[in-house]
């Protein structure tokens, strides 16, 4: 039994020595892995990949069979990230020379001793990539960076961080979130923070290494987002209201047009309403029944070109009444006024005042005469009022800031030089009642004018004008004080409340008002504004 299990195990020791001795062989024939120096001139040559093939063209090299460097023509131009791309792991090994064009050591990949590469001096995979061991070599130069730290450094401008407050952050701020934070998009974004603080430090610590800006392109390509791409391609909404026929929504071409600025504005106002007393014939007070109706129209032309301005005022009033006491006449004329203001005016030293000179000119249109009476009392141009000044001119336009609709409109002519003008065209008419010498037919005065226009919107629907007209030739006043207020009930009806005192000491005085004259009218009716 010795002499037959004795020699197997002499065998198997010596079969067990020689496998170890060519293992080891083969473990010391295996070359130590290539140190690869990691350095940032190895960073910067990530785009320089013709330098690189330059420098492997400088000296033959002798290439294993499963690769071959194929050179790279000077008139190609490389991309400028580094492509990998499969192609078949079955090539013959062949030596290239490389023609010397410089005698500076070159750096070179571990996968050149592998793998192809192509013309433009991108590294192609072999089909089968089931082993690992073949991707061991692979290093930073044959990789495709998508994360923008590793991209060139370029100056964007954006220095401020994504959300920035002012305020203190709150210390429970995932107070009642139903999802927790980490599975939302916080990390995300916290991530996008993260990349953007590295780039804004660089730019604050290195600006010297910035080589470029966008300001230095001249397109940059601008990505679409998700949810832009959602609502072009798909909307609900054009299947609704998608028609048969099919009709172009594009704009037509149009022409530019240059528009020339209106100096001229203009307004007007309108108005048409009445009065209307009833009494029966046993009423306690007695009375007279009567139907009054007022109109009212004012149109404004109002200029204004740089420094120069040029108001013009048309204003008509007429009050009609009926007279059942008046035995010769079925109606009566209460207020006839028809009327023009003017001034011109140019920009003065300070805001809102200009140099200006008014133009006054007031008279009637028809005749009205006294109770049973045919002895005319005034008619058209009848008396002729005139009243012109040069002097200085206040504007203030004012909106209020806490009520809306409340606006302050207000005119003031000052005219130290001015002249007040009578005149009577009619012979029938008593020329002392607009204190005119008797056997005259004018009357002219020199003086002062002092003039304010007053318009004053308390609501949108409620507004209060008022004017008042004062001269004086140092020895006798003409005065007038309008006042109108106005309270629209919508945009068609209103109610007016109307009254116009005289005061004029160059006529004889009468018996109750003496040198006062009154004129007050409450209406009603339709109101149109343009």
């Amino acid at each position: 039994m010795r002499r037959i299990i004795l020699p197997f195990l002499i065998i198997t020791v010596c079969s067990f020595g020689v496998i170890a001795s060519g293992v080891e062989k083969k473990v010391a024939q295996k070359p130590d892995s290539i140190p690869v120096i990691d350095s940032l001139d190895l960073f910067r040559d990530i785009t320089d990949i013709s330098r690189q093939i330059e420098r492997r063209r400088a000296q033959p090299q002798e290439i294993d069979g499963s690769a071959i460097i194929s050179p790279r023509q000077p008139s190609d131009t490389l991309p400028d990230s580094i492509i990998i791309s499969p192609v078949s792991s079955q090539t013959p090994r062949k030596t290239v020379p490389m023609v010397p064009v410089d005698s500076t050591p070159s750096y070179r990949n571990p996968l050149d001793f592998i793998y192809l590469r192509k013309e433009n001096g991108t590294l192609q995979l072999p089909v089968n990539q089931g082993s690992f061991e073949s991707m061991s070599g692979l290093t930073f130069r044959d990789t495709l960076f998508y994360n923008p730290l590793f991209l060139p450094m370029i100056f964007t401008g954006e220095m401020l961080p994504r959300e920035l407050s002012l305020y203190s952050e709150e210390k429970d701020g995932d107070k009642g979130v139903l999802i927790p934070r980490e599975k939302t998009f916080a990390p995300r974004l916290n991530h996008i923070d993260f990349v953007r603080n590295v780039r804004r430090d660089y730019y604050m610590k290195y600006p010297d290494r910035i080589r470029y800006s966008v300001a230095s392109f001249d397109s940059i390509p601008s990505l679409k987002s998700d949810d832009q791409v959602v609502r072009e391609t798909f909307n609900p909404f054009r299947e609704l209201i998608k028609a048969e026929t099919t009709y172009s929504l594009d704009a037509p071409g149009i022409e530019g047009v240059t528009i020339g600025r209106k100096y001229w504005v203009r307004s007007g106002e309108h108005s048409f309403q009445f009065a209307q007393n009833y009494f029966s014939d046993n009423w306690h007070k007695g009375g007279v029944n009567n139907l009054n109706f007022n109109s009212l129209h004012i149109v404004r032309a109002n200029y204004q070109k740089d420094k120069v301005k040029f108001n013009n005022t048309f204003e008509w009033r007429l009050s009609v009444f009926n007279a059942p006491d008046d035995s010769l006449r079925k109606y009566r004329i209460g207020n006839d006024l028809i009327r023009y203001y003017g001034d011109f005016g140019v920009d003065a030293f300070g805001k809102g005042w200009s140099y200006s000179t008014n133009l006054e000119a007031k008279s009637q249109l028809f005749n009205t005469y006294p109770v049973n009476s045919n002895d005319i009392l005034s008619s058209f141009m009848s008396p002729l009022y005139v009243n012109a000044g040069i002097g200085l001119k206040y504007n203030l336009d004012k909106p209020s800031q806490r009520v809306r609709h409340r606006r302050v409109r207000w005119e003031l002519a000052i005219a130290p030089i001015s002249i007040n003008y009578t005149y009577v065209l009619n012979n029938s008419v008593e020329v002392k009642r607009f204190g005119i010498q008797e056997g005259k037919k004018s009357q002219l005065d020199i003086g002062s004018t002092l003039t304010s226009i007053l318009k004053y919107d308390i609501t949108r629907y409620i507004t209060w004008d008022s004017r008042l007209t004062y001269f004086t030739s140092y020895e006798k006043v003409i005065s007038e004080f309008e006042n109108s207020l106005n309270m629209s009930l919508s945009n068609a009806f209103s109610t007016r409340i109307y009254v116009n005192m005289r005061f004029d000491d160059g006529v004889p005085p009468d018996p109750k008002f003496k040198h006062l004259q009154v004129n007050q009218t409450l209406s009603f009716g339709l109101n149109y504004k343009w």
